[in-house]
């Protein structure tokens, strides 16, 4: 009898938990968890719930704020992300245990903790920690650190390849798996290497200090190419392949080569209209005057379409377009009114009057999913009816 008040119970959870998901889409304190909304008052006291999710093993909450915390069904805290936290931005420190505090203040003065968890392992239990310029921190039960940054003794290779040719920063984390060996440098570059200690990917796009992939490990015929067909640009990721090698300019732009050095895809003139595909040519010509067509993929069920300013179109293979996604673009920002359903249009303006569309997407059942400027998702049927409001 007792197991089955146990099981009635996580049902039950379960059930109000999809409650406020679909009929109260909005979020805010709900009556069914008022441990979740102690919790929220006393830590959080600035925002307010706006989501609650139960899953099979926790509670996934979101906070109005973008804050992020999972529960365990006991109600005990399991893990806080105050990363994107609009308010916040820091876990509140009467969450965080002193010998974690006292080790960041000592070794990371001018940086701070925006994620924290509770790892519970069949062998051991203890907390993960990530501070705000990304380096991820591991500890025991007893709070002895497990892993960390910093030059590794155990890869002197390693860091006589990041002196030589990043001489500016230093390593922050080395991670090794079965296949290859992941380094994570402190101005944010990252660097793959084969376990044979030669370098496999590197990457500069996130570099607060090079920006650039160094000219010495360019092979010489990709840096003609670039030179001579992209001069205003420079590469900021290059990978090596069985086949050949890919690199990755900073206008996003994609291009692989072959072992000899030909190109094999992307390249050309930095995108414009594809041949191929003239009915998107001409889709972007008419919705999107200001840019061009950067890239095109194509796969079994759908056109993958990149535009120069950084706008995302997918389309279906009849060329009818599936997902426009404005949120990065350079030049719109905005999804062009006229592909935007009026029903749509209309309510918008009635309850968003101050917000705009970043992103809509056709679902498969008919319906629409819009996206707006300030996180929030809307969900319609097919006939306009508002069936869900939620929050990326």
């Amino acid at each position: 009898m007792k197991k089955l008040s146990i099981i009635a119970a996580i049902a039950a959870m379960a059930f109000f938990g999809t409650a406020c998901t679909k009929n109260d889409p909005n979020g805010g304190n709900n009556s069914n968890f008022p441990e979740i909304n102690t919790f929220v008052e006393t830590h959080f006291s600035q925002t307010s719930i706006q989501q609650v999710k139960v899953e099979n093993d926790e509670i996934e909450v979101k906070l109005a704020d973008r804050t992020e915390i999972d529960f365990y069904l006991n109600y005990d805290w399991k893990m806080i992300d105050c990363e994107d936290s609009r308010i916040y931005g820091i876990v509140p420190a009467g969450l965080v245990p002193t010998q974690i505090t006292d080790y960041v203040t000592a070794n990371y003065p001018n940086n701070h903790i925006d994620k924290i968890e509770k790892k519970q392992t069949v062998r051991s239990n203890g907390w993960e920690i990530e501070l705000d310029n990304d380096i991820e921190i591991n500890f025991d039960n007893e709070f002895n650190v497990v892993t960390n940054g910093g030059n590794n003794s155990d890869y002197p290779e390693i860091t006589t390849f990041v002196e030589t040719y990043f001489p500016q920063t230093t390593i922050l984390k080395v991670e090794t798996d079965d296949n290859e060996i992941e380094v994570k440098l402190t101005d944010r570059t990252e660097i793959d290497f084969t376990l044979n200690y030669e370098w496999k990917n590197i990457d500069c796009e996130d570099s607060q200090i090079y920006g650039s992939v160094p000219t010495e490990l360019v092979p010489t015929q990709i840096t003609d190419y670039v030179t001579a067909n992209y001069p205003n640009n420079h590469i900021d990721q290059i990978e090596k392949h069985s086949y050949g090698w890919e690199i990755e300019l900073d206008n996003d732009l994609e291009i692989e080569f072959d072992s000899e050095f030909n190109v094999i895809n992307g390249g050309g003139n930095g995108g414009g209209n594809n041949s191929e595909y003239p009915e998107i040519s001409t889709f972007v010509e008419t919705y999107f005057p200001q840019t061009s067509i950067l890239k095109v993929e194509a796969d079994d069920h759908e056109i993958e379409v990149e535009l120069a300013d950084r706008t995302e179109i997918d389309f279906y293979l009849n060329y009818d377009w599936k997902m426009i996604d404005c949120e990065h673009s350079q030049v719109y920002g905005i999804v062009p009114a006229e592909l935007v359903p009026t029903q749509i249009t209309d309510y918008m303006t009635a309850n968003y009057p101050n917000n705009h569309i970043d992103k809509i997407e056709k679902t498969h059942h008919g319906g629409w999913e819009i996206e707006l400027d300030n996180g929030v998702e809307i969900e319609f049927d097919q006939d306009f009816n508002v069936i869900e409001v939620g929050h990326k």
